[in-house]
């Protein structure tokens, strides 16, 4: 998971997606925002691109393949409502679907090359800052606002992509240990396959969430003998 803050200059860079002819990417969202770039990728500048946007709170694809006029695809349901939505892109040639929850649309471009071209690496959030606006082939994408929220379970077909670089992003470890640190006295907190760990080796405390004190000794209780008992219930009565 990521949790993208929506400050200006942030962004996640991905390989690339071999997204040319068929493929799918998938993922998890959940923002409040009206309007933000989502992902991006392109042939470096020349004629082919595809973006997912945020546009009046609604998922909003559009993609160009051999410089023909854009397809473009406005979802109706609304994903600025905080909320998680499940999103599946899946490219097939000159056709591109948008998935959103339950709601499908599909977009056709028509080119007569039927292969989109990716030179890219796959963008989320945001463009780095290194990219020059001519090697970008959607001339406004460097413009739209950063997307703010987070994106869960970010897939390419059953894999999830790699994560070369990214800025002003925290990851799923910073997220759960930073914003919901379960581990007291000083224990670390790390993420594993997805559930947080508490490691209570430096400390003088141990347990799942290292609440429980090494140093205490339990306290020590006498016992009291049935004839104690007895000696001192019949003392009351006298």
């Amino acid at each position: 998971m990521l949790e993208f803050g929506g400050a200006p200059g942030q962004w996640a860079r991905y390989g690339r997606w071999e997204a040319g002819s068929e493929g799918e990417l998938s993922f998890s969202v959940r923002t409040n925002v009206s309007k933000a770039l989502v992902l991006y990728l392109d042939d470096a500048g020349n004629c082919d691109f595809l973006e997912l946007l945020i546009a009046a709170g609604r998922l909003q694809l559009r993609f160009a393949i051999h410089c023909t006029e854009p397809a473009t695809v406005q979802m109706a349901t609304r994903v600025n409502d905080d909320r998680w939505h499940m999103v599946l892109l899946t490219r097939n040639f000159r056709e591109t679907l948008l998935m959103v929850d339950g709601e499908t649309k599909v977009a056709e471009v028509k080119s007569k090359r039927k292969e989109m071209a990716v030179v890219s690496d796959l963008f989320v959030g945001g463009i780095p800052p290194d990219v020059r606006l001519s090697t970008l082939t959607s001339s406004t994408v460097k413009y739209e606002p950063p997307f703010q929220g987070l994106i869960s379970n970010l897939k390419v077909g059953e894999i999830p992509p790699t994560l070369l670089n990214s800025h002003g992003i925290q990851t799923e470890s910073e997220y759960l240990c930073t914003k919901q640190n379960p581990c007291f006295n000083g224990g670390f907190c790390s993420v594993q396959y997805g559930e947080v760990h508490c490691d209570c080796t430096h400390t003088r405390f141990r347990g799942k969430y290292c609440k429980e004190d090494t140093s205490k000794k339990p306290e020590h209780h006498p016992q009291i003998s049935k004839s104690d008992k007895e000696n001192a219930f019949y003392q009351e009565e006298t």
